[in-house]
């Protein structure tokens, strides 16, 4: 749609524009594959760039059905989504999309220009398109939001399984150790019983020992006698 410009390496010449219609957006000069133009700026403060690059990539195909690949000839994850409508901006024609995703702090930022015949959007070139691509950046945050809280979710219910699952081993070791308990009760008691065979079974053994002895003993007093 553009004739391709020198590229310089991004951000080299970026110069802030502090205009923000929602306090989540903001615009910038900014350095990309066709030169330097207008670039808008989402900061996403608690996503990496990782994540926020591939819900982007998704949600834009979700969206918009626009596949979006890596530009080419340029070295900085430069994104290009050519070809596609978004309603509210130029007029709901067709225009191209380039976008960077980039570590910032924390989280990360994206950047996007937004190519239409009348220039790059921004606030000076077209309000009305520009409040459009705005807000469809603030539609995204809101995607990268429920996917942050989501994963939230995920995070507490799988800490919420392993505790369960702990629970679970606690409660068969406590049933195995009342079992032990159990199988070391009846083993007591039948050693228990055991035990009073064996008094019993001695007792009647000194009294055949003791029978014995005085067989013996008439034994002998009979052979002395002879």
């Amino acid at each position: 749609m553009h004739a391709i410009r020198l590229f310089i390496p991004l951000f080299l010449c970026a110069v802030t524009l502090p205009v923000s219609l929602t306090g989540q957006v903001s615009s910038q000069d900014m350095t990309m594959s066709q030169g330097t133009e207008p670039a808008l700026v989402l900061r996403l403060p608690t996503t990496d760039e990782d994540d926020v690059e591939d819900l982007w990539e998704d949600w834009l195909k979700d969206t918009y059905d626009v596949k979006t690949r890596s530009t080419r000839n340029v070295r900085t994850g430069e994104l290009s989504s050519l070809n596609f409508t978004i309603p509210g901006i130029n007029e709901g024609k067709k225009l191209d999309m380039y976008s960077i995703v980039r570590e910032a702090g924390e989280g990360s930022q994206l950047y996007v220009w937004i190519a239409t015949p009348k220039g790059y959007v921004g606030p000076d070139l077209d309000p009305t398109d520009y409040v459009a691509a705005e807000k469809m950046l603030t539609d995204f945050a809101d995607v990268v939001s429920r996917d942050a809280m989501q994963e939230d979710v995920d995070t507490e219910e799988d800490l919420l399984s392993d505790l369960e699952d702990d629970l679970e081993d606690l409660q068969r070791d406590k049933r195995k150790a009342e079992d032990d308990i159990e199988d070391a009760r009846e083993r007591i008691a039948k050693l228990e019983a055991e035990i009073a065979e064996n008094v019993v079974a001695q007792e009647e053994k000194q009294r055949q020992i003791q029978e014995q002895i005085e067989t013996l003993e008439r034994a002998k007093l009979r052979l002395r006698k002879n």
